[in-house]
């Protein structure tokens, strides 16, 4: 039996963000999987396109970058960035090989990656939330996890040549994210940010829909927003995440939190993150980006009317002054009130 030959044709997608180098990128998977049998592009990223590309002996994941991101296709880019996102994804593999995807083949001319699929069930963590609540074992592996990557990265330098770190964290980390709901407090936030000692490599975007929790493994994907910051940042940003997920099941928020942060600051017993007030505000701050800036889409987790409510709380915190993370989680599961 001959197997199908995969032609633009035949996967439009692929071949449109490909062009002339589609058979040159379908040759790098071939080592890996055999022959091509079927693409599926993969839904969720925000910067590039990504498929997976399944073959008679397994699967690859290939991601593309162009010259406009792909799900927010106002916004120009310069596809030679994914030699950053190669570049991160070489180092943290290198560091911490089960928690990251390897590089199988990169062709620069493309802007394009092959990878391995770290995703066995063919979903994110984002997409087991939209179905269910985060259960105490995964809350677990992931405090663990992230608090490993921080030791791994600790003291490394910069990925971008002179200050193209710095200016990235400004305009992606705080620009995109923290500063996109205009409030006072969080521009103070980034401040209180920059000044922390420690600065490293930082993930930036450890979101729900970077993660894999499948089959006992954690896996991040995403590192195109890689770069040198402080690393609560990245505890905020997917503390942020895991309360907008858990909004409408406020039963869960509090003991999911607990074992989270826990198990990121073990072995210390002391619980130093529940009068972290910079912790607190990242973590509003998050929630707030996602609930009300429309720059970077993010489909919504919860009603209307429960998206609005937490947007009251959150603003009546940020206008009240410091408050703590056991503060932000009572405001994300209490009714507001006149």
């Amino acid at each position: 039996m001959i197997a199908p030959t995969i032609t633009g044709r035949s996967m439009p997608g692929l071949a449109a963000v490909l062009g002339p180098h589609l058979q040159q990128v379908l040759a790098e998977c071939r080592p890996h999987i055999g022959c091509p049998t079927r693409v599926e592009a993969c839904t969720g990223g925000n910067v590039s396109h990504v498929f997976r590309v399944h073959g008679e002996a397994g699967n690859v994941v290939v991601k593309v970058r162009g010259r406009r991101f792909a799900r927010i296709s106002h916004i120009a880019t310069d596809p030679a960035l994914i030699a950053v996102e190669h570049q991160a994804l070489k180092l943290h593999h290198s560091l911490l090989p089960d928690l990251f995807p390897e590089v199988l083949a990169f062709v620069p001319e493309a802007h394009a990656m092959v990878m391995t699929d770290v995703f066995p069930d063919g979903r994110t963590w984002r997409d087991h939330l939209d179905r269910r609540a985060a259960t105490a074992k995964e809350c677990v592996r992931l405090g663990s996890a992230l608090a490993r990557i921080h030791r791994a990265t600790s003291g490394l330098p910069p990925l971008r040549d002179g200050d193209g770190d710095d200016l990235f964290r400004v305009e992606h980390a705080y620009g995109y994210c923290l500063r996109a709901c205009g409030h006072r407090a969080l521009d103070e936030a980034c401040r209180r940010l920059d000044a922390l000692p420690g600065r490293q490599l930082i993930l930036g975007d450890t979101c729900p829909k970077n993660l894999s929790l499948a089959a006992g493994r954690t896996a991040f994907v995403d590192l195109d927003n890689v770069h040198t910051g402080a690393p609560l940042f990245d505890l905020g940003y997917l503390l942020g995440h895991l309360v907008l997920h858990h909004i409408a099941r406020p039963s869960h928020l509090h003991p999911l939190v607990t074992t989270f942060l826990d198990a990121y600051t073990l072995p210390v017993p002391a619980r130093p993150w529940r009068s972290d007030d910079l912790l607190a505000t990242v973590s509003a701050g998050v929630l707030l980006y996602r609930l009300e800036a429309h720059t970077v889409p993010y489909p919504a987790t919860t009603p209307p009317a429960t998206a609005g409510r937490l947007r009251h709380s959150l603003r009546h915190l940020l206008d009240a002054g410091r408050f703590t993370v056991p503060d932000l989680l009572d405001a994300a599961t209490r009714p507001v009130t006149a």
